[in-house]
């Protein structure tokens, strides 16, 4: 268990602790009884009687605990060395079949065992408060921070009268729920418990600094699973300096409090995570490595795939070399045909494994682990399920929850959850069957900060780059994009499909070496540079960016993704690697624009442009502009060019709902720049320091309201035809991909599609988050010419949504032969989709206008504004309300003008 501690606070209490301890004991809380005589104990030999020795080395050489087993009946006994309390452990627990993310790296915990009576406790420290000082205040915070007891274990002989000896199999098997749950963490899937009579030994090795367990069992719900332990020595490399975490530069990190500083203002200790790669021969300007970083590609990579993903791993060599260390990454092949390695094991913690599952989940994975006192990086995986390769069908309600968390905080998600009609999740659940609109989609102030948190977030790349695949297929299908060779990779041209697989290996490596997000670093490059001629540089300043592929149809084609390690990429190498003495002035080059680093725990928190996913390009409008007129293109050729002679006709709405993807993510990007600041993290003094925050343009906040107005409110921007829709067809299986398109309506919901996004736009718009940023940015950009007011975003809204009424001579009171027929169909003032998006747009501002927190002064802004906004409405109301209009129009008009007046009226009275 962790406890939190200010460090102010605790210098007194720890300084007051250490004068008044006694006995200078660690964990002196914990009552111990007198350690019984061995005579107690039954003797060893009955213990492992019937089991056989586990030789797992070569050479014989014992391993870190001796190991007896009996497969037949599962039994598993372990013998814990001499000076078994004196060694610190770390146990990787890893879910190795039976479950879709099987094989991503598991919960972590370290800790020793402590022999307390007849039993062996496994102690896990607070390793988050602690001692670099005297005997008496290390005394002092073990006495106050004591350890946690994950688990405890009888013992059942002592070997050789000191050695205990456990059942380290009924121990595997029955603390699944606390070695598998519980805030201990871990990347991959989660268990509750195991049925202990079923389960069966599989694997159980011994090495010398450490030893592998597996064990089969059905969960608690009748799954049948396998679960993996590596325990072994946590003992840091020789020689290795932890390093400061610096915010101009993106690592994750390890932190403790350190109570013996006196400086009441001083920060956590906050360690790098980093591998201990240094040079052999420091002599050298160019020296191997003393040891290198090997990474093993798992026998179950397809072989199709196994140089691209090979040569993304070696991508980081570049970076080591501008630090003097040549081949710091070392890539082997695991072959099941030639027996090529196949001695490792990827649960083995000694070993860093690429791990190829075959799970269609669509996502890659690359999680680490490391000391927590220094950072040291002791072992990490990448997990690669295949289903990355696959461009998904009707994703909108998984997109839209996902578009959602990553760019909405707590605040914004409280706004959802106390207003469900503004969360643009549930509109669209509906569209991805029953089991996600069933699904939670309400994330906790506690969950989005796990998510996003330095330490804890977990970088599961691929669920919305299936959409940008999707859309790349497409393009290759209609001709769109001219390629130089007709080789494939499952159907997906290799020359973009290749350059993709080696982008997201680099991207996961780079977490595995240390590096957090840098959502920014896409902003690096011009469209109109990456698509000029010859042009074969990096596409984007970082791999660790989720950077969309270039795609530029009708133009010159440049790179699809980077050929190579951006500069920020190289750079922040240097900050984590390079020489100590060259750290300070590596760190003084983060003002150059090709280093630019924005924190992704940021894009929950504010709202900088530039810090936003699966974009590519310096001005991500210019890249969503782009996007849609592609977009815009497909949709035209779905029917006459995209969908083959000999193909279903259910293929038309499947792609024309991958296509939706793209428009989705296009309003989550132009949102961004409304109400946004840049960021910058360069110190004071730094050569051309850039101001912390600086506001968005006004010009640049306008284009981006146009933009998402544009592609949000107006029906047009849909492409839907009566053409269009008619050839929609769909088919009929039951099995679980074909479920979605079941449930669907055999005509297609055009209303709640186009309905749902514009109910998304206007949440996009007018959330009180949103209006709250614009109205702070008031005070910081007053006096500056043609400043954006909150009063003019909301008023630019309205007119968009009211243009009718606005300009009625103009409104689109024309004849349509949209559909043939003898009898010419007349159109209604305002459209369907029109009373729809007027609807949404007057619900909101009537939450506006009652929210209830009238405490706080931006919120009673924005409810005065709104206010204002509603009368305007209700006065063109008024005016539009004419005896010729149409009967729906009419009703429309009416029922608005009632819940307007009861709305103010109802503010009037709560206010007063």
């Amino acid at each position: 268990m962790n406890h939190t501690c200010h460090p102010r606070r605790f210098q007194a209490v720890a300084s007051l602790a250490a004068a008044l301890l006694l006995t200078p004991a660690p964990f002196a809380q914990v009552s111990e009884a007198p350690k019984p005589k061995p005579e107690e104990f039954p003797a060893f030999e009955t213990a492992i009687e019937g089991l056989t020795k586990v030789v797992s080395t070569n050479d014989g050489a014992p391993g870190l605990y001796d190991l007896y087993s009996d497969k037949k009946t599962g039994r598993l006994v372990a013998v814990l060395p001499a000076g078994f309390e004196a060694q610190e452990l770390m146990i990787a627990c890893t879910i190795t079949s039976g479950d879709p993310e099987a094989g991503v790296m598991g919960p972590t915990h370290y800790g020793s065992w402590r022999r307390i009576g007849k039993q062996l406790a496994f102690l896990v420290p607070n390793v988050n408060v602690r001692s670099e000082g005297d005997e008496r205040t290390k005394a002092a915070v073990s006495n106050l921070y004591s350890a946690s007891v994950l688990l405890s274990v009888p013992i059942l002989a002592l070997e050789g009268g000191s050695r205990p000896a456990i059942d380290l199999g009924k121990l595997a098997v029955s603390e699944v729920p606390r070695l598998f749950g519980g805030p201990n963490g871990g990347y991959g899937p989660s268990i509750t418990g195991l049925q202990a009579p079923l389960a069966t030994l599989t694997k159980a090795k011994a090495f010398p600094e450490n030893v592998v367990v597996e064990f089969e069992a059905p969960e608690t719900g009748g799954r049948l699973v396998r679960v993996a332990y590596s325990i072994g020595k946590l003992e840091g490399t020789p020689g290795f300096q932890p390093r400061e975490a610096d915010p101009r530069v993106g690592y994750y990190y390890d932190w403790h409090v350190d109570t013996t500083t006196g400086d009441f203002d001083a920060e956590p200790k906050r360690y790098i995570n980093r591998w201990h790669v240094v040079k052999a021969d420091p002599a050298l300007s160019l020296s191997p490595p003393a040891q290198p970083i090997v990474w093993y590609v798992e026998h179950t990579t397809p072989i199709k795939y196994r140089r691209w993903v090979k040569n993304g791993i070696l991508f980081w060599n570049q970076a080591f070399e501008k630090v003097g260390i040549t081949g710091a990454l070392e890539v082997y092949q695991q072959d099941a045909a030639t027996g090529a390695h196949m001695d490792k094991d990827p649960e083995d913690a000694r070993y860093n494994f690429f791990r190829w599952n075959m799970s269609e989940a669509g996502y890659a994975i690359g999680p680490s682990r490391s000391n927590p006192k220094t950072g040291e990086i002791l072992e990490a995986d990448v997990v690669w399920n295949q289903g990355l390769t696959r461009a998904v069908g009707s994703m909108l309600g998984t997109l839209s929850r996902t578009l959602l968390a990553d760019s909405s905080g707590p605040e914004l998600l409280a706004w959802f959850e106390q207003n469900p009609g503004w969360d643009p999740r549930l509109r669209f659940a509906g569209f991805d069957g029953p089991a996600a609109a069933a699904a939670p989609v309400v994330a906790t102030r506690e969950s989005l900060l796990a998510k996003n948190g330095a330490k804890n977030s977990a970088c599961r790349m691929g669920g919305q780059l299936s959409v940008d695949l999707s859309l790349a297929g497409l393009a290759f299908a209609a001709g769109m994009i001219e390629l130089e060779s007709e080789s494939e990779l499952d159907g997906v041209p290799e020359e973009f499909l290749g350059p993709m697989i080696r982008y997201i290996s680099a991207h996961e490596v780079g977490h595995c070496l240390g590096l957090q997000h840098n959502m920014a670093a896409s902003t690096s490059v011009s469209q109109e540079t990456m698509n000029a001629p010859g042009y074969d540089g990096p596409v984007s300043a970082s791999v660790m960016d989720y950077v969309a592929p270039n795609l530029a149809c009708g133009e010159s084609q440049g790179p699809f993704i980077n050929g190579a390690l951006g500069a920020y990429d190289i750079w922040a190498i240097a900050c984590g690697y390079g020489p100590e003495p060259e750290l300070t002035a590596n760190l003084a080059k983060s003002s150059q624009p090709e280093h630019l680093y924005v924190c992704q725990a940021a894009m929950s928190t504010s709202s900088d442009p530039r810090n936003q996913t699966w974009e590519v390009g310096a001005n991500n409008l210019d890249f969503c502009e782009s996007r849609m007129k592609l977009v815009s293109e497909l949709r035209a050729k779905l029917v006459s060019e995209v969908v083959k002679d000999g193909e279903s006709y259910a293929l038309v709405r499947r792609r024309y709902q991958q296509l939706l993807g793209t428009q989705l993510r296009t309003l989550v990007i132009a949102a961004g720049w409304i109400g946004g600041a840049y960021e910058s993290n360069d110190f004071k003094g730094t050569p051309e320091a850039r101001v912390p925050v600086v506001d968005v343009a006004p010009a640049d906040q306008r284009r981006a309201l146009a933009l998402l107005m544009a592609n949000a409110f107006d029906e047009r921007a849909f492409g839907l035809t009566p053409e269009l829709v008619s050839h929609m067809g769909k088919e009929y299986w039951w099995d679980p991909n074909g479920l979605t398109e079941l449930i669907q309506d055999t005509s297609y919901s055009v209303h709640d599609l186009v309905g749902g996004y514009q109910a998304m736009g206007l949440s996009l718009l007018l959330n009180p988050v949103r209006l709250r940023r614009v109205h702070d940015a008031e005070f910081r950009t007053q006096g500056t010419p043609d400043a954006f007011t909150l009063a003019e975003l909301l008023g630019r809204v309205t007119d968009s949504v009211w243009s009718e009424c606005l300009a009625p001579d103009q409104a689109r009171r024309v004849e349509s032969n949209a559909v043939e027929s003898s009898a010419k169909i007349e159109q209604p003032f305002c459209s369907s989709f029109r009373r729809n998006l007027q609807f949404e747009h007057a619900s909101r501002l009537v939450d506006l206008v009652l929210v209830g927190d009238t405490q706080r002064p931006a919120l009673r802004a924005i409810a005065t504004l709104a206010t204002a906004e509603l009368r305007r409405i209700g006065d063109l109301l008024a005016k539009a309300d004419q005896p010729d209009l149409d009967p729906a129009t009419r009703a429309h008009f009416a029922e608005l003008r009632v819940r307007i007046q009861r709305a103010l009226d109802a503010a009037y009275v709560r206010k007063g």
